[in-house]
Parts: C-alpha cells; sequence; structure tokens
C-alpha cells in the first residue's frame, strides 16, 4: 500500500511539473497552415471556441472578423467607444471595437482580446488575426513546413544563434493596434522604412509614388492602374507598375531580392510596403525585443 501512495504521488509531481513547463513557455507546439494562390497564411483559430479560417496579417494591424462570421460567434461585448485608423493608402476608417473571452491558435491562447467587426465578403475567409496577440510570444512563420510555432525560451536562444537579426520598429496605436517596419535599400540607392504585411500576399513591393524620380521610373511607359478600394469603391488607389533592381533588409544581405515588379502608389502613407514571404524561409517575431530573426 505504501509503494502504491509513493507511486501516485511522484505520478502526480511529474504530471505537476510538465503542467508548469508547459505554462512558463518552455513546451514547444505549433499550429499547420495553408498558403491560398494569392499568397495569404491560412489558418484555423477560434473566436470564444467558435472555429474559422483566418488569415494571419501582420500588416492588418487590429484583429477583424467578419459580420457573418461575428454571427456564429454569438454576443460579443461592444466597447463604447471606437478606433480611427488610416489605410496605408491614406483611405480612413473607423472600427467599433468588441471584447471577446479568447482567441486560440492550436495551444496557443490569448483571453479577452479586442477585435473589430466589419461586414465584407472576404469567401471563404472568417477574419484576419493581427500581430496584436503574440507582443508576449515569439513564433515562427516557417513557409517550408507550412506551420506557426509558438517559440520557448530555449528554442528562441537557438534561433539567436543561427539566424540573421533584423530590428524592427513597432507603431502601437492606443494599445489596440500593432504594425511592423524594417529598413530597406532600394536599387543600392535609397534606404526607406517599409511595412512588412503578410496579408499583401506574395511577392508584392509597393512604394510610395514620391520615389519615381529618385528611382528613375518613367511613368510615361509605366503600366497604370486605378484600383477602388474593397471597402469603400468610391475611394480610387492610382499605381503605376516598373521594374525594381535590388531591395535589400539594411541589417542584413540575407533578406534580398534582385528585379521584382514593383507597384508605385499615389497617397501612400509609408515609405513603401513588402510582403513576407521573400525575406526568409523561416521567420521569428520576436516583438517583445523589437526584431524579426531569418533563416
Amino acid at each position: 500500500m505504501l509503494h502504491s501512495a509513493l507511486a501516485k504521488i511522484k505520478f502526480l509531481l511529474l504530471s505537476l511539473i510538465i503542467l508548469l513547463s508547459i505554462r512558463t513557455g518552455y513546451a514547444q507546439s505549433s499550429v499547420p497552415f495553408t498558403v491560398t494562390s494569392q499568397g495569404h497564411i491560412m489558418l484555423k483559430a477560434k473566436i470564444n471556441g467558435v472555429e474559422g479560417n483566418f488569415i494571419l496579417d501582420t500588416g492588418a494591424g487590429l484583429t477583424l472578423i467578419t459580420k457573418t462570421f461575428s454571427a456564429r460567434v454569438g454576443k460579443l461585448h461592444k466597447q463604447d467607444g471606437s478606433y480611427t485608423a488610416f489605410r496605408a493608402t491614406g483611405e480612413k476608417l473607423t472600427a467599433d471595437l468588441y471584447d471577446a473571452q479568447s482567441l486560440t491558435l492550436g495551444s496557443f491562447a490569448e483571453q479577452h482580446p479586442v477585435l473589430t467587426v466589419f461586414d465584407v465578403n472576404f469567401g471563404s475567409i472568417d477574419g484576419l488575426i493581427s500581430l496584436k496577440s503574440f507582443m508576449n510570444q515569439p513564433l515562427t512563420i516557417d513557409y517550408s513546413n507550412k506551420k506557426i510555432i509558438f517559440e520557448t525560451v530555449k528554442s528562441m536562444a537557438v534561433i539567436q544563434k543561427t539566424g540573421h537579426q533584423i530590428p524592427l520598429q513597432l507603431e502601437e496605436s492606443r494599445d489596440k493596434s500593432l504594425d511592423i517596419f524594417a529598413y530597406f535599400i532600394v536599387n543600392n540607392k535609397l534606404t526607406l522604412q517599409f511595412s512588412i504585411d503578410s496579408g499583401a500576399g506574395n511577392n508584392v513591393f509597393r512604394l510610395n509614388s514620391r520615389y519615381i524620380p529618385a528611382l528613375g521610373i518613367d511613368t510615361a511607359s509605366a503600366a497604370k492602374t486605378i484600383i477602388p478600394s474593397e471597402f469603400d469603391p468610391k475611394v480610387k488607389t492610382v499605381i503605376y507598375q516598373d521594374n525594381v533592381q535590388s531591395i535589400v533588409a539594411k541589417a542584413s544581405p540575407a533578406a534580398h531580392c534582385e528585379n521584382v515588379k514593383a507597384s508605385f502608389i499615389d497617397g501612400l502613407i509609408y515609405d513603401g510596403i513588402v510582403s513576407l514571404n521573400w525575406i526568409g524561409k523561416q521567420i521569428t517575431f520576436d516583438l517583445k525585443n523589437r526584431q524579426m530573426i531569418v533563416r
């Protein structure tokens, strides 16, 4: 009887140690994702326990769900205040804010996230998940194995030694939204601060049209398009397209591309916007330490 009781105590202690290691961030976990034909990172996530299809969007600023999906989730607490922001094209958007109970991706869970609801049709996509949820949780976007990895203290120590570190600048607005930026050198000539936007899709390079003269772009021969906003079709953006010789991360030549088609956009409020996929096959975001580590 004594031997049996001691065995039970040892088992309970071992279970407690395992549970504590999970809670203190030493148990690495991951969730799978797929890449859409446009290059978006699509994964399964739950809002208040209701599962949907979401895009992990490093340029979203604020987590968003569609009105249709919100009806599935049920009642969300609407805050009295709202949040006004500007899209990269300068388009003004005012969003109602809602308190949810939880946002869950695999074993990762954020309690009491704030999100917004928009009456938009994203097809099979139920919303966008921003990086705001991961301010204290380093994560890796692994394009090679198509999974999001939630890093631990131990795994981050290895990544720090094996990857190329690129400093990030964070734009945190009123503790409600988050966007990330880094410096890139264009055509070995201009050093510009670009928003890094996985929600833009694959191989997207957008520059402010003010840099057309400095980069020697001939607007007379460049392709020109006018694109209406998906939020307000009355808002239209003029875009010129031409080739750019090179774009290189200032902090690391490991992140570079050559001879890419870029869009030059009138009214862009940033120096530029770049997609994420070309930067590396494994990209770790350590937002607490304001860095991106590329492998």
